[in-house]
């Protein structure tokens, strides 16, 4: 069922990716942002709209990374915000206002693009999270009544005997409903980001990769293939594109690949009991699995972790498909169409980041939740260089903290993802 499957985003087949006038890259800017993503973009109309002069490095396509490749499922997704590790370094007092702060992310996101008129097809349908086992469930009663009590979060639990108004799959023994997290149509977002930052004065440069930042006495030099270009401040938005020329940054971001599959369109009754709320979905696996229905309603779009660090499409895709069938039984005939995958970046406190170092700014590490998060650090760090109160936020001045001899290349990563593939199996 794969022979047919192309190595495409499905969000492109709706949003192809928009065709690039060649610019002149400039002598020197205000402010100077690497990486045109959520986070890049967001920054830019922030800054660009005060009246600062900006430009965009980006070292591929518009839109080629991450930005374009995620499910365009939005919520705070506490389960991967390590809370008890936050409460253990921070205390309780401090992870509260964490917590509290994250749960506006979807507002945040659901606002702007109202007020931006940005049509991504953005709907709050809610979120179903399934327990593989009788003790996950257990432990996402207790997660949820501790963030109830913490910072009020809406949601409710859906017992075994009840899942079937959730989900048409039998697999789960009861789960968890976060009712204020949706989905939109990612690319389309990116697309609406692009011409209102582009409207806004700011300069976006594709296919020009950063390869070099020199600090001066008044400020820096950025360096491309291009050319050089002047700053007075400068932006790092790459999260997991972070690459050599911002070692001190890469140290502190593991990138993983994710990777996600498009079915053929399935049969309406059946679409209708596999998700009959239309909600986003995930499950209670270490391996990370999560899955939707596409905007027209006749796919099921379903991701996870990819098989290793490089693009391996074929391998993805069965992967993917034995992971759906395991969930729905009855996809077992039904095609593949779309295969692809991207890098996101985790931080080893499972939290995002945001702040300067050695006089860079940098918003990153957002943990697979990176387009509700990505959007509202984005512009908080428009605000910090512009020096505005509105940047302040609960993330600020956390330790952002590498390993011993991590140096950015996560070449344990396979052997760990095996790891929890084995205890997913076993029920560890």
């Amino acid at each position: 069922m794969l022979s047919k499957t192309r190595n495409i985003p499905y969000w492109w087949l709706d949003a192809p990716r928009p065709p690039e006038q060649p610019q002149d890259q400039p002598a020197s800017v205000d402010v100077a942002i690497v990486g045109a993503g959520f986070t890049g973009l967001n920054t830019a109309l922030v800054v660009a709209r005060a009246g600062v002069s900006v430009a965009v490095f980006e070292s591929g396509q518009l839109g080629e990374g991450a930005s374009t490749r995620n499910g365009g499922m939005i919520g705070p997704s506490f389960h991967k915000l390590g809370i008890d590790g936050l409460r253990a370094k921070y205390g309780l007092d401090r992870t509260n206002d964490i917590i509290r702060e994250s749960i506006g992310f979807v507002d945040y996101l659901d606002t702007f693009l109202k007020t931006e008129g940005i049509a991504a097809g953005f709907e709050r349908n809610g979120r179903f999270r399934g327990a593989l086992r009788p003790k996950h469930y257990d432990d996402m009663q207790r997660q949820l009544e501790s963030l109830q009590k913490a910072c009020g979060l809406e949601g409710f639990m859906v017992p075994q005997k009840d899942q079937a108004v959730e989900t048409g799959s039998q697999r789960f023994f009861g789960g968890v409903v976060y009712t204020t997290d949706g989905g939109l149509h990612p690319a389309k977002y990116h697309d609406g980001l692009v011409a209102r930052v582009n409207k806004a004065g700011a300069l976006i440069l594709p296919h020009t990769p950063v390869e070099n930042i020199d600090r001066a006495a008044w400020g820096y030099v950025i360096s491309t293939p291009k050319g050089k270009t002047r700053a007075t401040h400068v932006a790092i938005c790459t999260n997991g594109y972070t690459t050599r020329p911002f070692a001190g940054l890469r140290r502190r971001v593991l990138p993983l690949r994710s990777a996600m599959i498009a079915t053929a369109p399935i049969d309406p009754t059946l679409m209708c009991r596999f998700m009959p709320k239309n909600r986003i979905y995930g499950d209670s696996r270490r391996m990370v699995a999560y899955y939707r229905p596409s905007p027209d309603g006749k796919r099921i779009l379903f991701g996870g972790r990819a098989t290793g660090i490089r693009d391996e499409p074929t391998r993805n895709a069965a992967q993917l498909r034995t992971s759906m069938i395991e969930i729905y039984p009855e996809l077992r005939d039904v095609p593949i169409e779309n295969v692809w995958s991207g890098l996101v970046a985790y931080t080893f406190d499972h939290a995002p980041h945001i702040g300067q170092r050695e006089g860079l700014y940098y918003a990153m590490g957002y943990c697979g939740s990176g387009v509700a998060r990505s959007s509202y650090f984005g512009n908080k760090l428009g605000h910090k260089i512009l020096g505005n109160a509105e940047g302040v936020t609960a993330f600020d001045d956390l330790g952002f903290d590498s390993k011993p001899l991590y140096t950015g290349n996560p070449w344990f990563m396979p052997a760990l993802l095996t790891w929890h593939r084995i205890a997913d199996r076993w029920g560890l």
